[in-house]
């Protein structure tokens, strides 16, 4: 008999080793003989047939992995990319070299045949190692929704676009960068993890990858399969499916609203998890499987093709080890990390830059500085001050204070810092500090640490605005942490800040910023912030990568609290000379 062994590379993703798993022992089901290994093709004998997931194979396996001829000539393609996609163009282009394919998708594998290349429909059906929850609909579940894909622009801007919508719910987005994820991390939970989070959530929300318009099938099957009710934007390829039945779709810029209303139809909730989870049932992959059998067993009369231009495409898609996600967004609007600094420094930059540093240094020497205390005390019982600064390009922070003293939870004070900015003289219910001419927003923070008490500080700019649950989950989530923080919604980037700090990402992007809580214990260590005018715009930076230096202990709270306008800053050392500023961050730790 035939023996199939299903090859996940090594440092390639999780999830795809995971969905060999099933379909591996979905063909040891259906009475065939089935393996799983990672890394470089095992030596088997000729009876051995190998099966591996080819744009994630083949494109992160290194060069001295890549299968001979021969053993090409005995692999079957397992594909699970869907047109539109750049995944699905590099999968098909390395179909050619192998001796047959099958495909989870309706819709690919009617392009794929369209393009001449034989494939073979692989229907994905219930499987018991997806299976955590078992069917109790009386299950207790405290998470009301949850969203599990990596991060891209599309996506990231509607994610944001629900925080008003999804304010009350208990909410965690997952968003991990588009990565080879080998290992659990914040954002990124693999095998038992995942399918423990789906079977103790309510909603998943389901969004589509670049240009693809047809349903996550894996994902939605995991999710039915664990009772997760899924809410999805429009989809084709759905059948058998039954929209209403066994999923809800709908126009995505409106899922934020329709997961909140089903939230209140507990009836119909329960009745689309009990359908989805019978429905799940009746799929069995057992039928897929003995195909999957049939066409292993069918390579022995194929010839094998010449692998040379697959594995010259191979070579050149493959990721530099360690390599970054190339679309997780700058927390700043105009700076990109080392991605802006690549060229060199222009000599008019320099000398504008220079200008800036003396300008600011002498403003410094002369400002005028002047407190205008709180029109009235509307104080909370947090042991938490709220810092916001203010700068040139920010709108107004009344609205944003506003929503801090009116949360569910409410700090101790607001202090406010305009930093060269001359607001209307009105009554407001927090602190002023006022800057004739702008110093800084470092400087400007110190000035304001000063004059807090509490031992926890809340660190905003100008120009958010905050969820009334903005405190409430970040002081809920603050035991054993030095620093939490949460996603933040841009309207052009769609989510900053959403990851965790690490420090071979903030060598290269200033990824995180402002919009967090921080022990004042942990802020007098580091001397507060940075206070330098060539580091203008990247204090936060500064402070997250002495954060991650340290490895102190942070928590990201995955839910969408705080909203910004985009900030339009005056020009800035970092904007004018970024080649020499960036290169200075690090002399500056």
């Amino acid at each position: 008999m035939t023996e199939l062994c299903f090859v996940s590379a090594e440092g390639g993703s999780a999830f795809m080793e995971e969905l060999l798993e099933v379909v591996a022992d979905a063909v040891r089901t259906a009475g065939g003989k089935a393996r799983t290994a990672i890394g470089k093709y095992p030596e088997t004998d000729g009876d051995t047939v190998y099966v591996v997931v080819p744009h994630e194979y083949f494109v992160t396996a290194p060069d001295a992995d890549f299968p001979t001829a021969e053993q090409c000539r005995r692999t079957i393609g397992f594909c699970v990319e869907h047109p539109g996609t750049a995944t699905f163009e590099r999968n098909a282009e390395l179909l050619s070299i192998l001796g047959g394919a099958v495909d989870i998708n309706t819709d690919s594998t009617a392009e794929l045949r369209r393009r001449g290349i034989t494939v073979e429909h692989f229907q994905l059906g219930y499987s018991p190692l997806w299976d955590l929850w078992g069917g109790d609909l009386d299950s207790p579940r405290d998470l009301d929704v949850t969203y599990l894909g990596t991060a891209e622009r599309r996506r990231s801007v509607l994610l944001g676009s629900y925080a008003r919508d999804l304010a009350g719910l208990r909410t965690r987005l997952l968003t991990p960068p588009h990565e080879p994820m080998t290992a659990a991390r914040v954002d990124f939970l693999p095998g038992k993890a995942k399918f423990e989070h789906l079977a103790r959530s309510r909603f998943l929300l389901n969004l589509h990858r670049e240009q693809k318009q047809t349903l996550e099938w894996v994902r939605t099957l995991e999710a039915m399969t664990n009772g997760c009710v899924v809410v999805s934007e429009t989809s084709v390829d759905v059948e058998p499916l039954v929209p209403g039945e066994h999923l809800v779709l709908a126009r995505p810029e409106a899922l934020g609203a329709v997961v909140t209303a089903l939230a209140d139809e507990p009836e119909r909730e329960r009745h689309l998890r009990s359908a989805a989870y019978g429905f799940v049932k009746s799929l069995d992959m057992t039928a897929s499987a003995r195909r999957l059998i049939d066409l292993a067993s069918s390579l022995g009369s194929t010839s094998a093709a010449d692998i040379a231009p697959a594995r010259a495409l191979a070579t050149s898609l493959r990721n530099p080890e360690n390599a970054l996600a190339v679309d997780t967004p700058s927390f700043d609007a105009r700076f990109a990390g080392d991605r802006s600094a690549g060229g060199p420094a222009s000599a008019r930059g320099t000398a504008l830059s220079a200008r800036i540093a003396q300008r600011a240094a002498g403003a410094r020497r002369i400002a005028s500085r002047r407190w205008e205390p709180a029109a009235a005390s509307l104080a909370g019982s947090a042991d938490v001050d709220v810092l916001i600064v203010r700068r040139t390009g920010e709108v107004d922070p009344d609205d944003l204070a506003n929503d801090l003293l009116t949360g569910s939870v409410a700090p101790r004070k607001v202090l406010v810092g305009e930093d060269g900015v001359h607001p209307w003289p009105r009554p407001r219910p927090y602190d002023v500090l006022l800057h004739d001419t702008p110093l800084g927003r470092g400087l400007t923070r110190n000035s304001l640490l000063e004059r807090s008490t509490a031992s926890w500080l809340l660190v905003l700019d100008g120009g958010m605005r905050a969820s009334e649950f903005l405190l409430e989950r970040l002081l809920a989530s603050s035991e054993g942490a030095d620093v939490v923080h949460c996603p933040v919604a841009d309207p052009v980037d769609g989510l900053v800040g959403a990851l965790p700090p690490e420090e071979r990402r903030l060598r290269v992007l200033p990824y995180l910023g402002s919009g967090y809580l921080v022990r004042r214990s942990l802020v007098d260590e580091f001397g507060g912030w940075n206070t330098e005018v060539l580091f203008e715009g990247l204090e936060d930076h500064l402070f997250w990568r002495r954060v991650a230096t340290a490895a102190r202990p942070t928590t990201l709270v995955q839910q969408v609290l705080l909203r910004r306008l985009r900030p339009d800053p005056d020009s800035r050392p970092v904007d004018l000379d970024p080649h020499r500023v960036w290169a200075a961050v690090d002399g500056a730790l």
